[in-house]
């Protein structure tokens, strides 16, 4: 096992971590939807916020393989920023989805009285997304791609926390998540080149 490996396991612990918090969570609301506890509504926005968190964390765990071929030197400095952004992304999971979803009876009022924490949260994982990809390389990071999904991302920040308009939150995470993973199966050449 290299330096890389065995770095990795811990941090896949984290995403993991993250990933089950939201599962399970969803799979509380579900039997809340089936009249086990109390009743629950699902909104559009909110399960579209949560579906872009999940794929986060799943696009960071396949993503991050990419060290092993960048550096064949993986050391502390690099191990600790991607503990960093394994941790931020459980961390803005946990904001959007309570550990206890028996304390959201409405999903878009818990989701306003969030909102600053989770849009606060998407600027500070844009900006470690920002130096990740810029550390793995001007070929990688410089992609225009790249470039207008940060600028993006930071935008639909910046609006969500200025607004409190359904429509809006709605919107912006159904495109968010559309783009994200519209990005990654570019990406992966599953959509050709564009």
């Amino acid at each position: 096992m290299n330096a890389f490996d065995y770095a990795m396991v811990l941090i896949s612990i984290i995403v993991g971590l993250g990933i089950t918090h939201i599962l399970s969570n969803l799979g509380t609301a579900v039997h809340r939807l089936r009249h086990h506890g109390p009743a629950i509504r699902l909104e559009s926005n909110y399960l579209a916020w949560i579906a872009f968190v999940f794929c986060c964390l799943v696009n960071f765990w396949w993503w991050d393989f990419k060290w092993s071929e960048l550096t064949p030197d993986f050391g502390f400095g690099l191990f600790m920023f991607l503990v960093l952004y394994a941790t931020s992304l459980f961390l803005l999971a946990v904001i959007l989805v309570p550990t206890r979803l028996s304390i959201v009876v409405d999903p878009w009022e818990y989701f306003l009285s969030i909102r600053y924490w989770f849009y606060g949260g998407l600027l500070v994982l844009n900006g470690i997304d920002l130096v990740d990809s810029f550390m793995k390389g001007t070929e990688w990071s410089f992609r225009t791609n790249n470039l207008v999904y940060w600028a993006a991302l930071t935008a639909t920040a910046i609006i969500g926390l200025s607004t409190t308009r359904r429509s809006v939150h709605t919107t912006l995470g159904i495109v968010m998540l559309v783009w994200f993973n519209a990005l990654t199966l570019l990406d992966q050449g599953i959509l050709g080149g564009w």
